[in-house]
């Protein structure tokens, strides 16, 4: 079968989206199809950076040649779910969030601007068409990574999807060791992953708990900076961005990992952690994680506040016997949940009868 992955980059970023991409051609080739990879450039400004983006994709389209040299199209990252073909389906990593849950507060688009307020509305309009099975050369069928991805489509959209979990990059490569003395907090330094919230539980710790913090990002040195004024700093080391295989050595030593973000989609480092046999501390808030943490069988799940962190880092590092526990749950409940990608493949590509694209069965 001739499988085409439609997506759209930004020069010079490769993080998760990117790994999943490679993920996902890769898994296409082994289960015997070949390829063919369709990615738009995207810029995040200036703002109607976005709208020429949806005019390019919104042009591609394949319904003329009854698909082309493409049998099936699997369409990833907004606007690409745009491009028509025949036999579209969509794995949704997320939509313009910017547009949706991000809308009205920081870490988004403010209301009242003509400008946004114009695009958001065009976007909501093009995913409704792009994603609702009503129009032609629209989606087949809709997944979603996560089901806190599913949840803000049926919320904001009113359409239906289904959740299809993938491993993380080299599963197979993370493996836990002996646990030294520290918590380790992976992931990209900015607003919404909220390492800034780590660092204030950590001060608010009564015994001087020590944490690692991997990643690169634009909040470093406001981050340092907190820490110092915390007095903190003797108990924490920012690595930066770090090898392949000193992240694996960070996760496999580790005692616990903390990953607080808000409301992510997924969460890659939620799974590494318990492919390491390491629990995982997180907030009711944090969206993705909280389908894989199972609050006092896994790991914590708290409030997102300094003070009830700091309680769940008390415990699980006070107890080595409890943690060591906790996380063989955590490497136990991965294995339960089919986490592959020969599973993800298998569904995406799965026939479809002719006139059932978006049946509510197929979704669920």
């Amino acid at each position: 079968m001739r499988v085409g992955i439609a997506t759209v980059h930004t020069p010079g970023i490769h993080g998760g989206a990117e790994f999943l991409v490679d993920g996902l051609v890769e898994a296409v080739r082994a289960a015997g199809h070949s390829v063919h990879k369709i990615s738009a450039p995207f810029f995040f400004e200036p703002i109607d950076a976005a709208g020429r983006t949806m005019d390019q994709c919104e042009a591609a389209n394949f319904l003329p040649f009854g698909g082309g040299r493409i049998d099936r199209m699997i369409c990833l990252k907004f606007p690409a779910y745009m491009i028509r073909h025949p036999d579209k389906r969509v794995w949704l990593l997320h939509q313009h969030r910017s547009a949706y849950d991000l809308y009205g507060t920081p870490f988004g688009w403010l209301p009242g601007k003509p400008e946004t307020d114009a695009l958001r509305a065009r976007i909501m309009s093009a995913d409704k068409v792009g994603l609702d099975g009503a129009a032609e050369g629209s989606a087949r069928a809709v997944y979603t990574i996560a089901e806190r991805v599913s949840a803000r489509l049926r919320h904001y959209n009113g359409i239906e999807s289904r959740a299809l979990y993938h491993p993380p990059a080299n599963a197979d490569e993370f493996r836990c060791e002996e646990a030294l003395p520290y918590v380790f907090v992976p992931s990209r330094l900015e607003g919404l992953k909220r390492q800034d919230l780590m660092l204030k539980a950590l001060a608010a710790c009564k015994s001087p708990i020590k944490a690692v913090f991997a990643g690169s990002g634009g909040m470093r040195l406001h981050l340092e900076a907190m820490a110092e004024n915390l007095g903190i700093t003797d108990r924490i080391r920012f690595v930066g961005a770090v090898s392949r295989e000193d992240m694996l050595s960070l996760y496999a030593h580790a005692r616990a990992v903390f990953f607080g973000p808000l409301d992510e989609d997924y969460g890659y480092v939620t799974l590494e952690a318990m492919l390491s046999a390491k629990p995982v501390i997180t907030c009711r808030d944090s969206g993705g994680p909280l389908e894989f943490v199972r609050d006092g069988e896994t790991g914590f799940v708290t409030e997102p506040t300094p003070e009830a962190i700091a309680e769940a880092l008390e415990t699980v590092m006070g107890d080595s016997a409890r943690a060591r526990s906790l996380g063989r749950n955590g490497r136990d409940r991965y294995e339960a949940m089919n986490i592959t990608w020969e599973h993800v493949v298998e569904t995406l590509l799965a026939d479809i009868p002719a006139g059932d694209g978006q049946r509510m069965e197929e979704r669920r």
